[in-house]
């Protein structure tokens, strides 16, 4: 094999290893490591989290509106066939043109002020969405992808760190659900003393996104705490876990 067979795990659970020689080898690799065969299991479990990320649900709220601008429009009035009717009641109906052309013009704007501010928003979303996937996806296929776990009293972590990125990427399972006010807060540790990172908080089954940290740069250490919503400059509590990483 070209590479150390135990820093392809992040480039095959993301079918990112092309050579079909190196991707024989390590897959035979697979069935004699253990730990390898548990850490693509994890990555590739994180890769289809972040393919379902992208999926947005159309706002449940943009039905609602639209129906509520058309139910305030005056409906047309049936067509009348016979030239002699129109003719009868032209004078009649002649002021109620202008006014159906007026509630259609404004229902139509509404209906484009709202349409357009949605899929602006949605499209924001999707953007930020993909562009945190692909770097997580980065990190997790990049050459020297290190993976350092840690488990204790039932909650599981795992930063996988690329210094040729420059960067680390965090996820857990297991975390405890929190009070509103409280958020999970994630700290890079080095000589300085820690750095406040990214906020999170899990989902129902205990599990967190993917989390891209800042830099790597000097540091050595990566811990959680428990904080005020909106996180802190300097840690407030205990760690729940500190995790040491590899030196470069």
């Amino acid at each position: 094999m070209s590479r150390d067979p135990h820093t392809l795990a992040g480039a095959y659970a993301l079918h990112a290893v092309d050579d079909p020689a190196e991707r024989a080898s390590f897959e035979e690799h697979l069935d004699r490591c253990a730990e390898c065969a548990e850490e693509t299991r994890g990555l590739r479990e994180t890769a289809a989290r972040l393919g379902s990320a992208v999926a947005q649900e159309p706002p449940a709220a943009l039905r609602d509106r639209v129906l509520a601008e058309i139910g305030v429009v005056r409906q047309l009035p049936p067509a009348v066939s016979p030239v002699a009717d129109l003719d009868r009641h032209r004078a009649s109906r002649r002021p109620l043109w202008p006014r159906v052309v007026s509630g259609l013009a404004a229902a139509a704007l509404a209906a484009a002020v709202t349409l357009g501010v949605v899929a602006l928003r949605t499209q924001d979303l999707l953007d930020r969405e993909r562009q945190a996937n692909s770097r997580v996806a980065a990190v997790l296929a990049a050459p020297d992808a290190t993976t350092v776990s840690s488990a204790d009293g039932g909650v599981s972590a795992r930063v996988v760190m690329s210094r040729s990125q420059g960067t680390m990427v965090f996820f857990s399972a297991g975390l405890a659900p929190l009070p509103d006010g409280k958020t999970y807060q994630l700290w890079r540790i080095g000589p300085a003393g820690p750095l406040p990172d990214r906020l999170t908080r899990p989902d129902p089954s205990g599990r967190t996104p993917p989390l891209v940290l800042g830099k790597l740069g000097d540091t050595t250490q990566v811990g959680i705490t428990v904080e005020p919503a909106g996180g802190s400059a300097k840690p407030t509590t205990s760690p729940l876990m500190v995790m040491p990483l590899p030196p470069a």
